[in-house]
């Protein structure tokens, strides 16, 4: 349950603060992204403070070696995810129910 939770903080925090940047091509269809987009320090702020409690959960669990590490992995992965997706305009609550979901299921069956 904590790499369920620390992987969906990671990716909504820089999916937060993609949507901050003047240089992407931004979504304006979801009612989501036109209000982070439209309240940019409050995005930054909320992002921040999701991908810190990533860099919090997983050292808490695994130590500060490995848990930092699996962050950066984690908060890696979630950047290519978002980086790679959000211009497709992809990224749907629905897609993100079934993306938490699904690794929800997998870390309980196996773990």
């Amino acid at each position: 349950m904590i790499y369920t939770l620390s992987f969906i903080s990671s990716f909504s925090g820089f999916f937060m603060l993609y949507n901050t940047s003047r240089k992407a091509r931004l979504s304006s269809t979801g009612t989501f992204e036109k209000w982070l987009q439209a309240n940019p320090a409050m995005a930054r702020l909320a992002g921040g403070l999701l991908i810190l409690a990533a860099f919090l959960l997983l050292p808490a669990k695994m130590g500060i070696g490995v848990g930092f590490l699996t962050a950066f992995l984690l908060l890696m992965t979630a950047a290519s995810l978002v980086i790679i997706i959000a211009p497709m305009q992809y990224i749907r609550l629905r897609h993100i129910v079934l993306l938490v979901a699904g690794t929800f299921l997998l870390e309980y069956l196996f773990l």
